[in-house]
């Protein structure tokens, strides 16, 4: 490694950090140069002086799509490569280099349609609360989302919905993919875990909160520039209309 080098810990050892994989996301900037095996020191925050002056005033400076390169002006453009702006062009000369720790992003998704005709936006018992309905079991509702350039993981997602009439618990089938720009809507294996996820809260007209997280811990579902679909699939052999609201989604961050 040497100075000014972007790394992080692979839960052993620290490595070059590597915008092709956001699991390698920079975590500290190496403040000298050393090899493997041998002690070094880091930092999260430092000015990087370089008399070549290689750097422009007032530009963002992202970490590089390969590994123990420097920091570029040029914002990542393969689809799926981190985006993580790690660096700001304070002269020609100096970099002002920041790890900023991986923090929550939140994002509402509204359920967008059914395939059943006519079942659209139905208001909760005339209430303040409108949402996607299905009422008989292999109706399906849908959302899509895209996620953010600048993410590396999920730490949470919660679907809400209501039955306005609840005769028994009706629940929801999930699944879910994620494609990026060029790719078929199924290069992604799905994750099908989610089966029998709550739908109806304990009572009539009682907004149901059913945390769904791992329903997108499959390979290749949460990385940026993806689109990711969900498919919920009414279940539970119950007739009680059933609406869907949308999800809510916690993104880590850098």
């Amino acid at each position: 490694m040497s100075a000014g080098d972007p790394v992080y810990f692979d839960g052993t050892d620290w490595e070059l950090a590597d915008a092709s994989d956001n699991t390698k996301f920079a975590e500290a900037i190496a403040t000298n140069n050393y090899s493997s095996g041998e002690v070094g020191t880091l930092c999260i925050s430092c000015i990087v002086v370089d008399i070549d002056a290689p750097y422009t005033q007032g530009d963002n400076y992202f970490l590089s799509e390969t590994a123990g390169a420097v920091p570029t002006a040029t914002r990542p453009t393969t689809t799926a490569s981190l985006r993580q702006v790690i660096g700001f062009g304070l002269s020609t000369s100096r970099l002002r280099m920041d790890i900023v720790p991986p923090r929550e992003e939140h994002m509402w998704v509204n359920t967008q349609s059914s395939l059943v005709a006519a079942e659209v936006v139905t208001v909760l018992d005339s209430g303040n609360f409108g949402g996607i309905l299905s009422n008989n079991d292999g109706e399906v509702v849908y959302l899509t989302f895209a996620c953010p350039q600048n993410c590396v993981g999920l730490e949470f997602a919660r679907s809400y919905s209501a039955v306005e009439v609840r005769t028994n618990p009706t629940d929801y089938t999930v699944t879910v993919s994620g494609a990026a720009d060029g790719e078929q809507h199924d290069a992604t294996t799905q994750d099908a875990t989610l089966t029998d996820m709550a739908a109806s809260g304990a009572a009539e007209d009682e907004i149901e909160g059913a945390i769904m997280t791992t329903g997108f811990d499959a390979t290749g579902i949460i990385e940026p520039d993806n689109l990711v679909g969900v498919k919920m699939v009414h279940d539970g052999g119950e007739t009680d209309a059933t609406l869907s609201f949308g999800i809510m989604l916690v993104f880590l961050v850098v």
